[in-house]
């Protein structure tokens, strides 16, 4: 009999996602050299579809863009906040129902890792956000590649799964050196 079908994270998961996105803010901010008290230059929220609606079906995730109420207090530094915003149930139905031995906290590091990578692009001005579809479909190439770049300091076999199952790691880009664009 397999796993019943589970809408929302529960608490091991939400622990599975808390390591992820720390271990993915730390690689990503070594592959992008961001001392982590630069990561408010980058500002972001992580939010589950307990927290409101998601992307559309069959995303993993996506990013949207939140540009502040002028009239609202914040920061000057903040112009922009970026909000991954996770599927739940396409990730857990990933890891527990295919048979490909996909486990959770590598498809969560690779998920969350991705959209990190999208949200350093946008916030440094290496991607436009608006874009038209052939040239969004060209930036998902490159943030796959970048991503496997960026997690290539931690592969193992559950990790490199994950690549074989949602595209070629072959594709992963070398670390770059910290002075130049990516």
């Amino acid at each position: 009999m397999g796993v019943a079908f589970r809408p929302f994270f529960g608490a091991g998961e939400k622990r599975y996602l808390g390591r992820a996105i720390t271990l993915a803010e730390d690689l990503t901010g070594r592959f992008y050299c961001i001392p982590g008290r630069e990561w408010p230059r980058y500002p972001y929220e992580l939010k589950t579809l307990a927290d409101g609606p998601g992307p559309a079906a069959p995303a993993f995730a996506d990013v949207v863009r939140l540009v502040p109420d002028p009239l609202a207090f914040r920061p000057a530094s903040v112009h922009q906040l970026f909000r991954i915003r996770l599927r739940d149930d396409a990730i857990l139905e990933a890891a527990e129902q295919r048979s490909d031995g996909i486990e959770l906290f590598p498809l969560l590091l690779y998920v969350v890792t991705h959209e990190l990578v999208h949200v350093v692009r946008f916030g440094a001005g290496f991607a436009n956000f608006r874009v038209a579809e052939h040239r969004r479909r060209k930036e998902e190439e490159r943030v796959h590649a970048i991503t496997r770049g960026v997690l290539r300091p931690v592969v193992d076999a559950p990790l490199r799964r994950v690549f074989e199952a949602y595209g070629d790691e072959t594709a992963a880009l070398a670390l770059p050196d910290c002075a130049s664009p990516k």
